[in-house]
């Protein structure tokens, strides 16, 4: 795997970035690093795009079922959803706490969605 292709970025706690990812589990940590960035609106770079699209196995045998970004991946390259089981808790979205900010609730628009 070229170094071009890892985003060093997303390793701020090592102080040197791995070259290449060769267990799945290396891979399995820079999935999950890569969405947790989207996740907080960091889009991923369009060779991160390329990359993942021959990870189908690391996808499925490391789900992060919480993550925006995962499952954005997994429709993106028109992969089966995975169904994320109801006492599974994902992020709270920001829409939600700007709301209780404001002392609602919940968003009376949200049953409209």
């Amino acid at each position: 795997m070229s170094r071009n292709l890892l985003d060093h970025s997303v390793y701020p706690d090592l102080d040197e970035a791995p070259d290449v990812l060769d267990t799945d589990e290396a891979k399995a940590d820079y999935v999950h690093r890569i969405c947790s960035a989207w996740d907080l609106g960091i889009h991923p770079d369009p060779e991160t795009f390329l990359l993942f699209q021959g990870w189908r196995d690391v996808f499925d045998r490391f789900p992060v079922l919480t993550s925006p970004g995962y499952h954005a991946f997994r429709a993106c390259f028109d992969w089966d959803r995975v169904v994320v089981p109801e006492n599974v808790w994902g992020p709270t979205p920001r829409y939600r706490h700007l709301d209780r900010l404001e002392g609602r609730d919940e968003d009376p628009c949200e049953r409209m969605i």
